[in-house]
């Protein structure tokens, strides 16, 4: 039966990333008038069209005011794009960044981007949706796994964005894809202020009006955290790309616990030996949580709504099982280094 239980244990950890998801945010500032930008327009669009699949690349193009002034992308949002230009003071396009930190070329792009991907995150952003193809409500659950340790204030920056729009300018023959249309949360997005005990979570909400000229079957939310405007350390924490369509419906930020999915955290990981875990349950479900260390022994079990910190004794592996009354299950695992 042990024997058993650590093979089950290796299949899980395979499976098992002990961070958050990295999903890397690239913005391209351009302008219909400018021809460089143009002239890169099929490496932007190899490298988006080859990383956008996999889950881990969210994209923004943002349009500046020159050199063409009336590039119809600008002039339908022009102050929160002139938000984000000033935000690393773009003076030139195209112009590329990176997650906020990397200035990147578009004939080198997927070095960085695997480079950054690499990088273990340690908050998550899940999204809801409440309304219909016009108008209603993005909720939004912001979670640090282990204290964020930042230094200046951070925002949470919702960004709405749209693909296929037929083109002008040098764009005339062809369309402009992942064009800013709006930020839901206005011109600077909104601050998030982590408190502890970790992994530690934040609820927000923000209302979203889908303008009668977008195609509401072309549009993406990038939901990033990021500096709040024109703060000095731009790396952005993590990123979260989803069709606006497919947005999970009939959760709001009060509720989220009427979400048929499991939700549990573990952190800070890897730990010295003590950690919180965070459990959220379906609707009015009742729940366990159970740790076990490699050898399928139990280190510690109580409610899912009591048991908030566990301590270990030795190194190692420890899985942490948050299971229902339902039947439901949801695993998740911690490196305990001493």
């Amino acid at each position: 039966m042990r024997n058993g239980f650590v093979c089950a244990v290796l299949v899980i950890l395979t499976t098992i990333s002990i961070a958050a998801q990295r999903v890397v945010l690239f913005e391209d500032f351009t302008n219909s008038g400018c021809g460089p930008c143009w002239n890169v327009e099929n490496q932007i669009n190899a490298f988006v069209n080859t990383n956008l699949p996999s889950g881990n690349l969210c994209v923004i193009r943002t349009h500046v005011n020159w050199p063409a002034a009336n590039d119809p992308i600008y002039l339908a949002n022009p102050t929160e794009q002139a938000v984000r230009k000033a935000q690393y003071g773009v003076s030139s396009v195209p112009y590329f960044k990176m997650d906020g930190i990397l200035n990147v070329s578009a004939g080198n792009l997927q070095t960085p981007f695997n480079q950054r991907v690499a990088i273990p995150a340690i908050i998550a952003i899940d999204v809801a949706r409440n309304g219909d193809d016009t108008s209603g409500t993005f909720s939004f659950r912001i979670i640090a796994e282990e204290d964020p340790g930042w230094t200046v204030p951070m925002n949470i920056w919702p960004i709405i964005v749209e693909d296929n729009i037929p083109g002008v300018g040098y764009w005339s023959s062809s369309v402009f894809e992942q064009a800013f249309r709006d930020n839901v949360l206005g011109y600077y997005g909104e601050e998030l202020v982590f408190e502890g005990p970790y992994p530690d979570t934040i609820f927000t909400e923000a209302e979203y009006t889908i303008a009668s000229t977008w195609d509401v079957n072309e549009l993406h939310l990038a939901t990033f955290v990021q500096c709040s405007y024109q703060a000095n350390e731009h790396e952005v924490e993590n990123c979260h790309w989803v069709k606006l369509l497919d947005i999970e419906m009939g959760i709001d930020d009060a509720d989220w616990n009427g979400s048929n999915n499991l939700f549990l955290s573990v952190g800070p990981n890897p730990s010295n030996g003590s950690f919180n875990i965070s459990a959220v349950l379906p609707g009015n479900s009742t729940g366990t949580v159970e740790v076990f260390n490699l050898a399928g022994r139990t280190v510690a079990s109580g409610s899912a709504t009591e048991m908030q910190n566990v301590s270990v004794d030795e190194a190692g592996i420890y899985l942490v099982r948050l299971s229902t009354s339902d039947g439901m299950s949801v695993t998740e695992s911690v490196a305990v280094l001493r």
